[in-house]
């Protein structure tokens, strides 16, 4: 099978990244994310489907369900 690719399908964000976008309510409860692509970025875990918990200040912020968030990969 030769290799066509204006018909590829597969179309990654940037070669490289270090990180996986996803939507917050997509998240399992536990998993860490950021809300940016910085590594410098507080990280948080879900806690449940509104709310996360800051790992840097040890508070629960309000998350909106739809909220783009970056997980490292």
């Amino acid at each position: 099978m030769a290799n066509n690719p204006t018909q590829d399908a597969f179309n990654p964000d940037r070669i490289g990244s270090e990180f996986e976008k996803h939507i917050f309510n997509e998240l399992n409860p536990g998993e860490i994310f950021r809300v940016s692509e910085n590594d410098n970025d507080i990280q948080y875990r879900k806690e449940n489907e509104t709310q996360a918990l800051s790992l840097g200040e040890g508070l629960l912020h309000d998350v909106d369900s739809s909220q783009v968030v970056f997980i490292k990969i």
